[in-house]
């Protein structure tokens, strides 16, 4: 009688760090959940509010673009290029073969002449070019 008095002490302690074991091991998990569902959350809240920053800086170059090509400069060009339009007193030049179709992006950069012709060279030219003249 005298082991047995002494084991079930023991084994309630047994128990009872068991259980104590499993309740930190439940509270735990659920606590390790919800920290990811908050990461998780906070890194979607970031990717929403870059996303809404994107969306507010694109807006804004729209509303840029939709009031320069309301101004009356604006209006002046689109009017000579596409109808054909001409102030009194112009002269109208056609050039053959020159097509200006293509986007209103595209026609916008058509407005800017270049300044400098681009010189088509070969790749040993380049190279050439690269180590006698750096600068040129």
């Amino acid at each position: 009688m005298n082991e047995q008095s002494e084991s079930t002490p023991v084994m309630k302690w047994r128990f009872a760090i068991i259980g104590a074991i499993l309740v930190i091991v439940i509270f735990g998990v659920g606590a390790i959940r919800e920290s990811y569902r908050g990461w998780r959350a906070d890194t979607e809240i970031r990717s929403l509010e870059a996303q809404a920053n994107d969306l507010e800086g694109r807006n804004a170059r729209l509303r840029d673009l939709a009031n320069a090509l309301q101004s009356p400069d604006r209006l002046d060009v689109e009017a000579r290029k596409r109808l054909g339009m001409r102030q009194p007193g112009e002269q109208v030049v056609v050039l053959n073969g020159f097509s200006a179709s293509g986007t209103w992006e595209d026609q916008m950069k058509m407005d800017v002449a270049q300044q400098t012709p681009q010189i088509a060279y070969s790749n040993p030219e380049l190279w050439l070019r690269y180590f006698i003249h750096p600068k040129g």
